[in-house]
This record gives structure tokens, C-alpha cells and sequence, in this order.
């Protein structure tokens, strides 16, 4: 089976939750039992320094669906737990694109996020989309994906289902897409709250970055949360 496929298949982005801004003095089952009011838990790490064992006020949690992790990114946001209110997001979308200017809709989209997306729709539906196909979707920019996307719903909607049922693949390639379209839009709204907090703040783009590079250097120290993470 292609690497792409399996990684794919075996994604577990879309269900894996960071929890932030975790008190120190809160216990791990206070963290726990916080998380289980949600659903399931099937995996917990609380992150701790490995020399230390100094905790790093954050975790990682892993539920049994993407509706459940969802739901939790929802209703455990803010949460008040011993005193500091909880930040809670999609492990694989909390420092999402770094790499990427925000609104540029002509780079290509990367394979990280295509067999994010391709994961997706393996959770949807049962049916993986075809390597070829992420590899192809990955080296293609968001104008792209909404011109093939736009060009393809053109159809109308008998049309589409009907495409869907003769060509194979299609309609997984074609909820890849959405998926991806969506996590762009996710990103560009995550981008334009930043940019309204800094203009409300009155805290100059420059000294943003220079604070940015502060907690950077902090983080490679293992002394502080990190602003983007990854799944585990």
C-alpha cells in the first residue's frame, strides 16, 4: 500500500485535541475528568519537561471521532479550570501554514494538508482517495481547488451525483477538496481575529514579531507552551 495512503488511512489529526493554558496547580485528573465531560477519552498526555518534570501547562487528547474532538474544541474552549480558562483546538490546526502568507491563495496547498484532508474523508466515508490523487490535489494552490471546485458544482446537483456514481474516486477527490477549501477558510478567519486583536491592542506588527521570536526561543528552552503543535 503507498505511504501516502497509509498515513492517510492512519491520520489521527482531526481527533487529537491540545488543551492550553493549563494551571499548574491543576491535577492531571482535574485535566482528565474536564476532557471525559466531552466523550471518551482514548489517549491523555500532559506535557512535562523530560530532565525536569516540570509540566508544561498543556496537553494532548485523543478521542474515539472527529465529531467528539469537534465538540470538544467547541464546549471546552474558555472552560474555567482552577482558576485560568482553558484553549482548546485541533492538534494538527494550532500552527497551521506558518510557512504560508496569509490570504495568498496561489502557493500550493502542501501535502501535510492534503492527507489531513485525505483523513478526513477516509473518517467520512470508508473510502480513502486514491495517493495519485492527494499528491496532485497538494501541488495545487486554493484558487485552483475553488476553480475545479466551482467549476464542478456548475453541473448542478443531479448532475454532480450523477458524475459521482460513473467516475471512480470523484467523490472522494471532490470532498478532499471541500475539505481542504475549508481548512483554508478556517485559517484566514484564524489570521483576521490575530490581525483585529493587534489593531485593538494597539500593539505595533513589529513588536508582535519580536514577541513571537521571544516565545520562540523560550519554547526551544522547553520553558514555555508552544504556539503551534502537531498530532502524536
Amino acid at each position: 500500500m503507498d505511504a501516502i495512503t497509509v498515513a492517510s488511512a492512519n491520520c489521527r489529526c482531526s481527533r487529537v485535541v491540545y488543551v492550553g493554558n493549563i494551571a499548574f496547580h491543576a491535577a492531571e485528573k482535574d485535566v482528565l475528568d474536564a476532557c471525559e465531560l466531552i466523550g471518551p477519552v482514548l489517549s491523555f498526555r500532559l506535557a512535562a519537561d523530560g530532565a525536569t518534570g516540570k509540566r508544561k501547562g498543556y496537553a494532548f487528547v485523543e478521542y474515539a471521532d472527529d465529531a467528539t474532538a469537534q465538540s470538544a474544541c467547541r464546549n471546552l474552549h474558555g472552560h474555567l479550570l482552577r482558576g485560568r480558562e482553558l484553549r482548546v483546538g485541533l492538534a494538527a490546526r494550532a500552527g497551521a501554514r506558518k510557512h504560508r502568507r496569509a490570504g495568498d491563495d496561489h502557493e500550493p496547498v502542501g501535502l501535510e494538508d492534503a492527507i489531513h484532508a485525505a483523513s478526513l474523508v477516509v473518517s467520512g466515508s470508508g473510502r480513502p482517495p486514491a495517493a495519485s490523487v492527494t499528491r496532485f490535489l497538494a501541488a495545487a494552490s486554493r484558487h485552483q481547488l475553488r476553480e475545479a471546485a466551482a467549476a464542478f458544482e456548475s453541473q448542478g446537483p443531479e448532475a454532480c451525483e450523477v458524475l459521482k456514481e460513473q467516475i471512480p474516486g470523484l467523490a472522494a477527490a471532490m470532498e478532499q477538496v471541500r475539505h481542504l477549501l475549508d481548512m483554508a477558510a478556517a485559517d484566514d478567519a484564524a489570521e483576521e481575529a490575530r490581525k483585529k486583536r493587534r489593531a485593538d491592542s494597539g500593539v505595533p506588527a513589529a513588536a508582535e514579531g519580536a514577541d513571537h521570536r521571544v516565545k520562540l526561543r523560550k519554547v526551544e528552552d522547553g520553558a514555555a507552551v508552544p504556539a503551534g503543535v502537531s498530532c502524536f
